[in-house]
């Protein structure tokens, strides 16, 4: 064997030595609480580490020991894949919940908003309010009893507040920014 196979040789088992001590760390760190089985750093050194072990071995003709390293490798791989997924999924989940919650506050607020800008007459319609203002008998009549001008006038029956214009517009917000 020459001198350059021999130290590829050297290279793969310090290799293998690092992988087996990456193993032990995991392990020991998983018995001691610090790291959980289902984490993607245990398996993410699980997976290395078995990787360092697998090519020191199948170097040295260890067969039995690199077929199972290359399980183990297989095993750690689905354990990410899968991890990984769950992690995805419990952040959509909190994202569809942050939505909902997001609209729920939205529609809280348009409703809040909704209720302020609204202003019916305890007697309900307009129409209603006028006559019973006519009946109190203040020596005006009907016709002090007319809804302002800027509110439109509902028919009777109708407790509609929108200001005046067409049905269901909105008044819109002017953009103080410069165009």
């Amino acid at each position: 064997m020459d001198d350059v196979q021999q130290q590829i040789l050297t290279v793969l088992a310090v290799i293998g030595w690092i992988g087996v001590a990456i193993q032990l760390i995991a392990y020991a760190r998983l018995s001691s609480g610090r790291l959980r089985a289902s984490s993607v750093s245990y398996q993410g050194l699980n997976v290395m580490g078995a990787l360092a072990v697998g090519a020191s071995s199948a170097a040295s003709g260890a067969w039995p020991s690199t077929v199972a390293n290359i399980i183990w490798v297989g095993i750690g791989v689905v354990a990410i894949l899968a991890l990984r997924r769950q992690i995805i999924e419990r952040r959509m989940a909190a994202a569809r919940r942050m939505a909902r919650r997001r609209a729920a506050e939205l529609m809280e607020v348009r409703r809040r908003r909704g209720t302020r800008r609204s202003v019916v007459s305890p007697a309900g319609s307009t129409a209603e309010a006028a006559e019973q203002v006519a009946d109190l008998g203040d020596g005006e009549g009907p016709a002090s009893a007319q809804p302002s001008p800027e509110r439109s006038t509902p028919a009777a029956g109708n407790a509609s507040t929108r200001p005046a214009g067409r049905p269901g517009q909105r008044r819109r917000r002017r953009s103080t920014l410069a165009a």
